[in-house]
């Protein structure tokens, strides 16, 4: 009797062996694929200006700001954003004019908010603008200024009569007519001399329109000289491309924006147009901002506020 019961255990034994062992499968390829899948989301693989960010419900065919929403970036540690107790954050894009290669891209991809700043006397000068202003960003005179290094042909120097410098200043202005303001390109020099700078200032104020110092000199008098004069100034606070644009250095920089907490003037933030990986990063950037709550604002709305 006994050798029977056993004989009919045996059976059932190796039944629920084989369904524990089928379950347990079944397990682990399920979690394998979940890691796969979250290899497999990159934080920017984009490489057509119409495609669709499905998992951020951007449609790049169009720039408008009012109804995006950019989720949170979950590839990369970034720090958490005390988002209620930082200000607006205003973002200018450096250096346009040099090439047309990339020029529809930055201005159909970015938000409005973002201003593309022009270098005068390049191929792509009046091109850069027309299309930035198409594309509702306010555009900026990049102005050569006398710097450290190598200089533009055309630029404004510490030996530059007031003449000279005024003629530069229409110059550059006629090939920008829809500008709002003016930064300096390079300029650690010029930014530093105070009978220079007052007459640039002067000349932009006449023309309506403000100055952004780029900072490239720690002594630049620059916004103090616009400010002492009753004319409204922004400063730069961070290079976002600054040392490089690689991922750890956009960490390190959205991690540093939390000392800017409770400031009221708007955070200004310089990144260049040189590469298509200039523009994931920034676009990584604004991502992560607005996932964490932060708001675009546009220069003038800071510059507003600065005033």
């Amino acid at each position: 009797m006994e050798m029977k019961n056993l004989s009919r255990l045996i059976p059932l034994t190796l039944l629920l062996i084989f369904v524990f062992t089928l379950c347990s499968c079944d397990k682990f390829f399920s979690q394998k694929e979940i890691k796969d899948t979250e290899k497999s989301e990159l934080p920017y693989a984009k490489s057509s200006a119409s495609t669709k960010d499905s998992s951020t419900n951007i449609n790049h065919s169009s720039n408008s700001s009012k109804s995006k929403d950019y989720a949170p970036l979950t590839s990369y540690p970034y720090t958490r954003l005390n988002s209620s107790e930082l200000p607006d954050i205003a973002i200018i894009v450096d250096d346009f004019g040099y090439s047309g290669k990339l020029l529809e891209r930055y201005a159909q991809e970015l938000p409005a908010e973002v201003a593309f700043a022009v270098l005068p006397n390049l191929p792509y000068t009046r091109k850069a603008g027309e299309i930035a202003s198409q594309y509702g960003h306010p555009v900026l005179i990049h102005i050569p200024m006398e710097g450290t290094g190598v200089q533009e042909s055309k630029c404004i120097t510490t030996k530059s009569s007031a003449e000279e410098i005024i003629s530069l200043l229409d110059d550059f202005y006629a090939q920008l007519p829809m500008a709002v303001g003016a930064n300096n390109h390079q300029g650690s020099t010029v930014t530093e001399n105070r009978e220079i700078m007052t007459i640039i200032l002067d000349w932009l104020n006449q023309h309506n329109l403000f100055f952004v110092d780029s900072a490239t000199s720690k002594n630049s008098v620059a916004q103090r000289l616009a400010y002492a004069r009753g004319y409204p100034a922004l400063k730069r606070d961070i290079f976002l491309d600054v040392p490089d644009d690689t991922e750890q250095t956009l960490a390190n920089k959205i991690s540093s924006l939390n000392k800017y907490q409770g400031r009221r003037e708007p955070i200004i933030i310089i990144t260049h147009c040189h590469n298509e990986n200039k523009l994931a990063n920034l676009q990584r950037f604004i991502r992560e901002i607005r996932g964490q709550g932060l708001h675009l604002t546009s220069i003038i709305n800071a510059k507003n506020i600065a005033a």
